[in-house]
């Protein structure tokens, strides 16, 4: 999953998003009183989040499925630390707070009941008052089209997604081919992604014991159509 192309053609012409968001995860975090300290970052991709959050004085661990993102996350943010893992496997250290944007959830092969254990750990991990920020997919609505081609310097994607409504599974099938050198090179990738109804997510959440707020921003950055916005709360208290 986000092979070498592919990698860097998600950081080269979708890396908005990141950038966009990154501010406003800051603003997040200092207003749940959260200025310094350590901020795992689970599914850092290109590392573009875990720049910022490094320049406004928080340490970050970043990790990643994928080894060329993690390469690329290691150029663009070299004070931060980086490791190849997924959201299944990577041991969560005691930490302040726990980002994973970017729809990383909706990627999890088992679906809920691996997120239900991701949920808990997150909170085992977080500090008392510390908080597990992420988006998902809520609804496939104007998610799926015919396949749509977007270009860049050196490089096109082909992309057609579909989906399954008995398994609530968004397939995107793409075709990438980027220059390399004198050559030009093709490869296909296909991600499974699934979709969640909000009161499940919800309630594995306030199960693990967080305090749940949902909407259809990070702040300022309104997210795609069908996603959804958490900040789940770890009480103070514990």
């Amino acid at each position: 999953m986000y092979s070498t192309d592919l990698a860097y053609i998600h950081d080269a012409g979708f890396g908005a998003f990141a950038r966009e968001v990154a501010p406003e995860i800051v603003a997040i975090l200092r207003r749940s009183r959260i200025g310094s300290g350590l901020i795992a970052e689970i599914g850092c991709g290109s590392g573009t989040l875990a720049h910022h959050l490094v320049e406004n004085g928080y340490r970050v661990l970043g990790y990643d499925i994928s080894a060329a993102m993690i390469r690329l996350a290691r150029a663009k943010a070299p004070r931060a630390e980086f490791r190849v893992a997924s959201l299944a496997d990577a041991p969560l250290p005691s930490c302040a707070a726990i980002v994973s944007v970017g729809e990383v959830v909706a990627y999890v092969p088992g679906g809920l009941p691996v997120l239900r254990r991701f949920f808990a750990r997150a909170h085992d991990a977080l500090a008392p008052g510390g908080v597990l920020v992420f988006d998902f997919i809520e609804s496939p609505r104007g998610r799926t089209y015919p396949t749509k081609t977007l270009s860049g310097r050196g490089w096109t994607i082909a992309v057609r997604t579909t989906f399954n409504s008995t398994t609530s599974v968004l397939t995107r099938r793409m075709r990438t081919t980027r220059r390399v050198g004198t050559r030009m090179r093709s490869t296909r990738e296909t991600h499974r992604v699934r979709v969640y109804d909000v009161r499940v997510i919800r309630k594995a959440l306030e199960r693990c014991g967080f305090d749940v707020a949902i909407s259809r921003a990070f702040g300022l950055r309104k997210l795609m159509a069908g996603d959804l916005a958490v900040i789940a709360r770890k009480s103070p208290r514990i």
